[in-house]
C-alpha cells in the first residue's frame, strides 16, 4: 500500500512539473450545489482545482443542498483555499425549472416521504433558510462571483473550448438544462460529461428529485461521451476521521479549514458519510479508481407522482425510442486507489493562478 501511494505522489509530482502536460490538462467545468462548511460538494471542487493534470475554466453554482446565497458563499471560499481566485465562479439557479417546495409537500402529503435517506436539501429542517450562511473556518470569502448566470458561463465555455471540455455535474441539473435550452448547440462541442446522481439498484435520490425535469433533459441530449456516478457506487466509499488524519498535518490553507471543519470538537458528526462528489471528481482525473462499469441507457421520471426524480434505467440491448447511446455507469471501485488519491490532493499548497 506504501509504495502504491508514493507511486501516486510521484505521478502527481510529475504532472505538476511538466509543462508540456500542463499544456494538456483536463479542461473542466463544474456545475455544482455547494453546502458547506466541508462536505462531499465543496472537498469534490477542491479535489478538481488542486489536481494537477486538470484545468478548472469555470464553476456555476445552483441551489439544491442549500440555499443559492450559502452555495456561492461556500464556493467561493473554497476556491479561494485552493488558490485559484483566477476561475470565474457563477450563481446560476434558486429554485427548479417547474418543481417547488410546495409541489414536493403536496405529494409527500398524498404518497410519503421521498425514498431512501429523507434528504430534502435547502428544503429541510436541517439547513439553514435563506441569507443565513453557516459561517466557514477564516471567515468569509473576498473573491467574488462574475456578473453573468452559471448557465451562461457554460455556454461561454463550452464555445470557448470546443471538443475539449469535460462537464462536471454534481448537484441539481437546473443550470445545465438551461444552458441546453438557450443554446443547444453547445451539446456536441462537450467532449465529456461526468454527472453525479441518480441510482440504479438502491432507492434513493437527490439531485435528479430537485428538478426532475432539468435532469430528464440532461441525461436525454446527445452528449458525445457520458458517465454517471450514480449513488449505489458511492456506497463504496466512506468519509473517516482516519481520511481527515492523514490530512491535516500537511499545514496548508486548506488542511486547516479541513481540520476545523471535521476533526474540532464542534464538529458535526453527519460530515462522515458517504464520498459521492469526491468519487465522481476522482474518476475525471484517475479514471483507473474506476474499476467496473454497465452501459445503460438512462432516463428520469418527471411525472408528479408518487416516482418523481426516479431514475429509469434499461441493459444496452433495450434501446429506449429516446436515446441514442447508453451512459457508462460506473459499478466498483479500487478504494485504496481513491482515498490515496484523495489524500494526495488535499495535501497539496495552494494552486498558482493560471494566467488566462
Amino acid at each position: 500500500m506504501t509504495s502504491r501511494r508514493f507511486a501516486l505522489s510521484a505521478c502527481l509530482a510529475l504532472l505538476a512539473a511538466s509543462p508540456a502536460a500542463a499544456a494538456d490538462r483536463i479542461k473542466v467545468f463544474i456545475d455544482q450545489d455547494t453546502s458547506g462548511p466541508g462536505g462531499t460538494d465543496s472537498i469534490s471542487i477542491a479535489m478538481l482545482l488542486l489536481a494537477p493534470n486538470v484545468d478548472v475554466v469555470g464553476i456555476g453554482v445552483v441551489a439544491g443542498d442549500a440555499w443559492l446565497d450559502q452555495a456561492m458563499y461556500h464556493t467561493l471560499k473554497i476556491v479561494e483555499l485552493c488558490g485559484r481566485t483566477d476561475v470565474p465562479v457563477a450563481a446560476g439557479s434558486e429554485e427548479p425549472l417547474l418543481n417547488s417546495q410546495q409541489m414536493m409537500e403536496r405529494r409527500e402529503a398524498l404518497w410519503g416521504e421521498k425514498a431512501g435517506d429523507g434528504w430534502h436539501g435547502a428544503w429541510g429542517k436541517e439547513v439553514p433558510p435563506k441569507n443565513v450562511i453557516p459561517p466557514a473556518p477564516g471567515g468569509p470569502p473576498r473573491m467574488k462571483a462574475v456578473d453573468k448566470h452559471a448557465a451562461e458561463l457554460l455556454i461561454e465555455m463550452a464555445r470557448k473550448y470546443p471538443g475539449e471540455l469535460v462537464l462536471y455535474t454534481a448537484g441539481p441539473l437546473t443550470n445545465v438544462a438551461l444552458a441546453i435550452r438557450i443554446a443547444p448547440d453547445i451539446v456536441g462541442k462537450i467532449k465529456s460529461v461526468v454527472t453525479m446522481g441518480g441510482h440504479t439498484y438502491v432507492n434513493q435520490r437527490f439531485n435528479f428529485w430537485w428538478d426532475a425535469e432539468a435532469a430528464q433533459i440532461h441525461v436525454r441530449a446527445p452528449w458525445k461521451d457520458k458517465h454517471l456516478t450514480p449513488i449505489d457506487v458511492c456506497h463504496k466509499t466512506m468519509m473517516t476521521k482516519e481520511l481527515m488524519g492523514r490530512i491535516v498535518s500537511a499545514s496548508t490553507p486548506l488542511s486547516e479549514y479541513l481540520r476545523e471543519t471535521y476533526l474540532s470538537p464542534q464538529s458535526n458528526q453527519g460530515i462522515f458519510t458517504y464520498m459521492w462528489d469526491e468519487l465522481s471528481a476522482a474518476s475525471i482525473i484517475d479514471p483507473g479508481v474506476i474499476t467496473k462499469t454497465e452501459p445503460l441507457y438512462i432516463d428520469v421520471d418527471y411525472l408528479p407522482g408518487p416516482g418523481y426524480g426516479k431514475t429509469v434505467w434499461t441493459p444496452a440491448n433495450m434501446k429506449p425510442w429516446f436515446a441514442d447511446s447508453t451512459w457508462s455507469v460506473q459499478t466498483d471501485i479500487d478504494r485504496v486507489r481513491f482515498e490515496n488519491l484523495f489524500v494526495d490532493l488535499m495535501r497539496r499548497p495552494p494552486a498558482k493562478p493560471d494566467a488566462r
